[in-house]
């Protein structure tokens, strides 16, 4: 952040311009952005136009630095829905029933939710460029959380562990429904 909080790669701003903001309390690009205009023209060698054109580098710079921060948590959030989907994959792999009826039922309810997580999945990594900052972490935290609790669950779990699973995978997919809709 040091070189992105640097005023002087903005254009007009050297080292004197940038003591003289410093001196107003001014030593980030987002505080530069927030500082009123006519605030701006007000400091001594700065004047109307050159506040305005500082204020429009600023602003510029601003948002690539937005750009960056959010094109990390999309790769971020896009990682953790991978990883959800693939344990996904493996847990369907694990708990299937293989002789035993008793279990059949809870396999079969295991599959239709995890199937219709997967599908939430997928709506949702089609329009995670329009979702918040906040909701994106918040799905990246509880997907990991998913994804834990069913790497937990192992080969074969009783029917206890199934039914929390099945839970869990529910949940997660009502909030994610809540997201989308």
């Amino acid at each position: 952040t040091q070189r992105q909080d640097d005023l002087t790669q903005l254009k007009h701003v050297g080292p004197s311009r940038m003591q003289l903001l410093n001196d107003h309390g001014i030593t980030t690009i987002r505080q530069l952005c927030q500082v009123p205009e006519a605030e701006l023209a007000g400091i001594k060698s700065i004047g109307k136009n050159y506040a305005k054109i500082i204020r429009r580098a600023a602003a510029a710079q601003d948002g690539k630095a937005g750009k960056r921060e959010s094109d990390e948590i999309n790769q971020h959030l896009q990682k953790k829905i991978g990883r959800l989907n693939r344990a996904l994959a493996c847990t369907n792999e694990n708990l299937k029933p293989l002789g035993k009826k008793k279990y059949l039922a809870l396999y079969v309810e295991m599959k239709k939710r995890s199937s219709k997580l997967k599908g939430r999945l997928h709506e949702l990594t089609q329009i995670h460029d329009t979702l918040p900052r906040e909701v994106k972490e918040n799905v990246a935290q509880e997907a990991d959380a998913l994804r834990a609790l069913l790497k937990s669950a192992g080969p074969k779990p009783k029917k206890k562990k199934y039914g929390a699973i099945i839970a869990e995978v529910k949940a997660f997919s009502k909030k994610l429904g809540s997201i989308l809709s």
